[in-house]
């Protein structure tokens, strides 16, 4: 039997929008300063010609942490074999079902474009679980039967990010009103991380954070993360074959800045 702690989920959904209240979407503008490549003197380079390529559009509702997420690993300059296009909803209040459309969308513009160049691996959704809970169970099907990936946090993205800092499961309190559970457990997470969450560079632990959110990961009846739990490290695991090497020569040279710094402060 679950866990009653760990198997919250709210349950007043919103209404399905309607086709005249779908809201206009923004797509996230990537910027991110480049760090230098360094490799070891015994590692050969592999060609990266000769790596996989991917392309991967990912729809969310978050407009902040989850898109700074994926800053790093979207700039063309440091990462060339992968295309990540990050979109999300200028409501901050949308729903999965929002998502779901927007997805179908995209993928028929990106059918009917027929740009060889840019062929689609996937396209991911990323929801918390927030005041969704009858919403992600109404597109879950739906996605599995377009082959889109449904990424839901429980309650909400901050869960990654402490996974990547943290092996065990959050020793939050549950507030007495449900309904505050997702914001307060932002705030929580900031201090229960040295240093808070990190979302711009949370991605150089991705290995740890994989397993720290696999080891944790619970799943309801109806296949929906329970709470403290996050299935972004399907995600994660998905891009990491489009980001190596590159992404272990950032992480080896962010260790050396770092080595560096604390020398000198002991100076």
């Amino acid at each position: 039997m679950a866990d009653p702690m760990r198997t919250y989920s709210k349950s007043n959904p919103e209404k399905e929008l309607q086709p005249h209240q779908l809201r206009k979407t923004v797509e996230a503008e990537v910027q991110v300063v480049p760090i230098g490549e360094v490799l070891t003197d015994d590692y050969k380079k592999p060609d990266l010609e000769e790596l996989p390529k991917g392309f991967f559009v990912i729809i969310s509702g978050g407009q902040v942490r989850e898109k700074d997420y994926f800053k790093i690993i979207s700039h063309q300059d440091n990462f060339q074999r992968i295309k990540l296009e990050y979109i999300s909803e200028s409501n901050r209040l949308v729903n999965p079902t929002r998502l779901y459309e927007l997805a179908i969308y995209k993928k028929g513009r990106l059918e009917s474009s027929r740009n060889e160049d840019a062929e689609l691996d996937k396209i991911y959704l990323i929801s918390d679980v927030d005041e969704f809970i009858n919403d992600l169970m109404k597109i879950k099907p739906l996605c599995i039967n377009e082959n889109f990936p449904l990424i839901i946090s429980n309650p909400c993205f901050e869960l990654w990010l402490y996974y990547a800092n943290r092996t065990d499961v959050p020793d939050f309190h549950i507030p007495e009103k449900l309904s505050k559970i997702s914001w307060k457990f932002k705030g929580w997470a900031d201090t229960a991380v040295k240093g808070g969450v990190k979302s711009k560079r949370a991605i150089f632990n991705i290995y740890s954070n994989i397993e720290n959110a696999r080891k944790n990961y619970k799943e309801d009846e109806n296949g929906i993360p329970e709470l403290f739990s996050t299935n972004m490290f399907q995600l994660a695991e998905d891009l990491l074959p489009f980001i190596e090497p590159e992404l272990s020569n950032m992480i080896e040279e962010n260790m050396k800045i770092e080595t560096k710094f604390r020398e000198q402060k002991k100076k």
